[in-house]
């Protein structure tokens, strides 16, 4: 099933400034207390090569949480208490808007393997193996920024409203695909081919 929206964003790493390191960067929490999101807006997307190091009162901590690197946060199992705090350490991408885009579409993929045996009384079963997602938009042309881009780890922010919620959906991606068509009557424009390369998260 496709998601469609109307606009949307990339934004490329900087290839002329490294990954900036930072140690013990505290966190947000959300109410619940089980979403810690670093507090420096400028450190919270992280270098996917790069270990991140999560501290709980100071304390090193190597279970009971997932990472989401696009977006820095940080999700815990459980609950943590009140008077816990939570830093994390790692390296950050410096980010610049590439371009945006129109007409973006986005597509969930699931592969799943066949694990029949004779136990399944002659039906067929499978076990889910791979997910994945894939999408393609719509730019103005204007530059070769998105050309350049071919082959890089990007991240993508697709936006489903224009107002001050910014709700969208993100995650990172490679642009494996690029056509510019020029009509007639009209301004040149772009198709963009993506696909993911770790989880899209929902923004709302």
């Amino acid at each position: 099933m496709a998601i469609t929206g109307m606009t949307g964003a990339v934004y490329i790493s900087d290839v002329n400034t490294a990954p900036v390191s930072f140690s013990d960067k505290p966190c947000t929490g959300d109410a619940e207390r089980k979403r810690y999101q670093i507090t420096d807006a400028n450190l919270r997307y992280w270098d996917p090569d790069t270990p991140i190091t999560v501290k709980k009162k100071g304390s090193v901590v190597t279970t009971g949480f997932t990472l989401e690197y696009v977006g820095g946060f940080v999700v815990f199992d459980t609950a943590l208490g009140v008077d816990d705090t939570v830093t994390v350490s790692g390296k950050s991408l410096t980010l610049v808007q590439a371009g945006g885009f129109f007409n973006w579409s986005i597509d969930g993929d699931a592969d799943d393997a066949e694990a029949t045996t004779f136990e399944s009384q002659g039906w067929k079963e499978f076990k889910r193996a791979l997910v994945g997602w894939s999408g393609s938009a719509e730019a103005y042309w204007g530059d070769t920024q998105f050309f350049d881009s071919l082959g890089k780890t990007v991240v993508v922010k697709l936006f489903v409203d224009a107002g001050p919620a910014q709700d969208c959906l993100e995650g990172f991606a490679v642009i494996n695909g690029e056509g510019i068509e020029n009509p007639v009557d009209g301004l040149v424009q772009e198709t963009i081919d993506f696909t993911g390369t770790g989880p899209l998260y929902i923004r709302m």
